[in-house]
């Protein structure tokens, strides 16, 4: 186990060459692949894939469209553009802190102005769109998972419950499931709040041979994101029964010069400040 937690980069080993001229082997490429039915592997590979071993700030995008589903049928409601960067550190136990910022921006199918009042298909109602501003949130990780990510929601009591993998390897590629689901009631059952039932699906994958590779302490990698949750309060549903769901594509990048155009273009009209020095947000923890 020492070598493959070695190779995975635990032990900030850097990345040996052999003096073998043109045929140089890395350490990675002659170490066994990671056993992700152990894990203690399974959470480092996931952490190089997710996040990073060490602090540098990291960038993901996500591109998707949130839909309507009631009665099996998936209306669209608008495309999705969303951000997030983040930096990690070092715990005790084999756990870490992640402290990420993320900023989310919707545009009409198809379109890429930003929306700012959507009209519900079910009630006919138009109900304004509203962009909080970026905020730094905290999350602990460790080998089964982490906390949510915003902590307790007010006036509500909550069940969270996430897990690391499955995991596995398919020819030159990691892939690492990564889910989260939250549980949240009323404190007070004649209150106005309505039950909060949350599904977030995350897979990631990356290269195994980045994975492996002790000096790269943030693997590039994709992530495939579905969620299925009951309806937000913001968007006065009624008594309308169904779920709010939403399918993803996005990437890790190193840089918010390397977001997507079209997220950088929506962060900058809807909040030019935030937009100007993102990083100052996550040192403002």
């Amino acid at each position: 186990m020492m070598q493959r937690r070695t190779i995975l980069g635990l032990a900030g080993a850097t990345a040996a060459v052999a003096a073998l001229g043109p045929t140089a082997i890395t350490a990675a490429e002659r170490a066994e692949p990671p056993d992700l039915d152990d894990k203690q592997q399974l959470a480092l590979a996931f952490r190089k894939l997710a996040y990073s071993l060490d602090d540098t700030v990291m960038f993901w995008w996500m591109r998707g469209t949130r839909y309507g589903v009631v009665d099996s049928v998936a209306t669209p409601f608008w495309d999705m553009y969303v951000g997030a960067w983040f930096t990690t550190h070092d715990l005790a136990d084999d756990r870490y802190a992640v402290t990420m910022a993320s900023a989310n921006f919707y545009t009409p199918p198809n379109s890429t102005d930003l929306l700012e009042e959507f009209r519900n298909p079910y009630t006919g109602a138009d109900v304004p769109v509203r962009y909080p501003p970026p905020k730094s949130r905290r999350t602990v990780m460790g080998r089964e998972g982490g906390s949510a990510f915003g902590g307790e929601i007010q006036g509500m009591k909550s069940s969270h419950r996430d897990a690391i993998g499955p995991g596995w390897i398919e020819a030159d590629d990691v892939v690492i499931r990564g889910d989260m689901v939250l549980l949240a009631e009323p404190l007070d059952p004649a209150s106005d709040l309505a039950p909060l039932h949350v599904n977030d699906w995350s897979t990631y994958v990356g290269r195994l041979a980045d994975v492996m590779d002790p000096a790269m302490k943030s693997a590039p990698a994709a992530q495939y994101f579905n969620d299925i949750l009951t309806w937000p309060q913001w968007l006065n549903k009624g008594e309308q029964s169904g779920s709010y769901v939403s399918r993803c594509f996005g990437r890790k990048v190193r840089s918010a010069e390397h977001m997507p155009k079209t997220w950088r273009e929506l962060f900058a009209q809807a909040m030019p400040e935030a937009a100007r020095d993102p990083l100052a947000i996550l040192k403002a923890s």
